[in-house]
């Protein structure tokens, strides 16, 4: 019995790419015991999708397209996180896979990532890319997000949004709040069984990347945030360190003063003054941080399963009438 899986995509106005990318999973995968629905998430895009681009076999493995135009602007993390949700409660699908539709998730990639997870029956599979192909200037600031990640959270992150998930496995991601700021951090939190195969990075179909300087540190900081509570602890444990090395130094400097003849005129008040302002910043830190995670402990999160249906602003499907002649897709709006 062939798999059915769904490929949950985020789309902002580049529906020339999309289009592409059903045009090649269909391509690639028509003919292999497979059946593929396709939920692509409409970020707020200020265009429309023009069905009239695809054309599709009669004998094609996408079996359903559907659009979630979504309210406003989430943001990658967000939209994926919304077409999670969208598809969590179904049944009759086995798995789903989230990729970019630009063409840099590679739709033969696919293939990969469903042998690993014959392999592995229930495990999440990353395709981690073997080798970037991004500008120099990229690369380094990416080396240095994958340093600091691991120096605050004491984790190695190493691959993107490209992945396959069981379905047992969505349905518990999506009542995770940390859903909403960044999947492959948060199933690295979920103590979910996942693995990583290696993977080439594609081309885009159409246009340029939007991934700047900016979104880059913002998707850094989404990451991190999963982790908020680890971070916290390890910046609260540094800080009491620098407190304790502080008062250890004023102690030390107070000795050489009045127990010894070393000391030079002034040089014990300049010592101890500037310890001082080191434990004061010191303590305030710790304090500040403290209170802001008490705080934010106190506050709702956002559960992604509960709260995610009031951005999809409607729903539309583009259902196959494939005839011999010419393939044709007929728009209903739901």
């Amino acid at each position: 019995m062939g798999r059915h899986i769904a490929v949950v995509t985020p789309v902002l106005d580049d529906w020339e790419s999309f289009a592409a990318l059903v045009t090649e999973i269909s391509t690639r995968f028509t003919g292999a015991d497979l059946k593929i629905d396709i939920v692509a998430l409409d970020d707020g895009s200020t265009e429309s999708f023009d069905a009239s681009r695809l054309a599709l076999p009669p004998e094609t493995c996408i079996a359903k397209i559907e659009i979630l135009h979504l309210a406003v602007n989430l943001g990658h993390q967000r939209a994926i996180a919304v077409g999670l949700c969208a598809v969590a409660a179904r049944d009759d699908i086995d798995a789903v896979v989230v990729m970019d539709s630009d063409g840099e998730d590679r739709p033969v990639e696919i293939a990969a990532l469903l042998q690993a997870s014959h392999r592995q029956p229930g495990h999440i599979v990353f395709a981690e890319r073997a080798k970037r192909s991004e500008s120099r200037s990229f690369r380094l600031a990416y080396f240095v997000y994958r340093h600091v990640f691991r120096a605050l959270t004491g984790r190695t992150i190493s691959f993107g949004n490209f992945v396959l998930i069981p379905l047992p496995a969505v349905r518990r991601l999506v009542h995770m709040p940390e859903l909403w700021n960044h999947l492959a951090a948060t199933i690295m939190r979920s103590r979910l069984r996942y693995t990583a195969v290696p993977t080439a990075r594609g081309t885009r179909y159409a246009g340029r990347s939007t991934m700047n300087f900016v979104s880059l540190i913002v998707h850094g900081l989404s990451a991190m945030s999963v982790y908020t509570d680890t971070i916290f602890v390890r910046i609260l444990l540094a800080a009491g360190l620098v407190a304790g090395a502080s008062l250890a130094g004023i102690l030390a400097v107070t000795i050489i003063r009045f127990a010894t003849a070393l000391a030079i005129p002034g040089w014990a008040t300049t010592m101890v003054g500037d310890l001082l302002i080191i434990l004061l910043q010191t303590t305030v830190v710790m304090v500040a941080t403290s209170l802001m995670m008490l705080a934010g402990r106190s506050n709702r999160p956002i559960v992604p399963i509960v709260d995610s249906r009031m951005f999809i602003a409607r729903r539309e499907r583009c259902e196959l009438r494939l005839a011999r002649a010419e393939p044709a897709l007929e728009r209903a709006v739901l």
